[in-house]
């Protein structure tokens, strides 16, 4: 990549992680217990003015890992760093599940609404704050380099046939 696509590929991830910020910081929690995060949707206005930024960043970090794969790293590395980015992302997916869980039986028991905590989706406007936050922010950029690094291992296996 030359230097005016990586000086764009830098500020769109400046975006992005302004974006993902923001989207915490503009909203508060219900119950703020560490999560880092907000409540309610106002600031999800944000991502779409910035889409086309984290779009460029999401296909950029992928992009990125695909060529870090391929120059600096062996098949068993990419598969190492396949398996690595494969737990995180299995792992970061079932805390952030969890903890969506629990706070929907949190909104049963204080509010009271409903008696079941089936009734309220899991991304709600009081559950933002667990779906925008470092961790789940990680999980995205390791979803980009296993996306980048199995585009890395197609893109060598047809060359070696060809």
């Amino acid at each position: 990549m030359n230097k005016i696509l990586m000086l764009v590929y830098a500020i769109c991830g400046i975006i992005t992680i302004g974006v993902f910020y923001s989207m915490n910081l503009l909203t508060q929690p219900v119950n703020n217990d560490d999560y880092w995060g907000g409540n309610g949707n106002p600031a999800l206005f944000i991502p779409v003015l910035a889409m086309p930024f984290i779009l460029y960043f999401l296909y950029g970090t992928a992009e990125l890992s695909m060529r870090a794969n391929e120059r600096w790293l062996f098949r068993k590395g990419t598969i190492a760093g396949i398996l690595i980015s494969t737990t995180y992302i299995l792992a970061a997916s079932f805390i952030t599940y969890n903890k969506a869980f629990e706070f929907r039986k949190y909104i049963v028991d204080e509010k009271g609404a409903s008696s079941y905590p089936e009734e309220f989706a899991l991304f709600n406007v009081f559950s933002t704050h667990i779906f925008f936050n470092p961790l789940t922010f990680i999980l995205v950029m390791m979803v980009c380099f296993f996306t980048g690094a199995v585009w890395s291992l197609a893109r060598n296996r047809k060359e070696k046939v060809l």
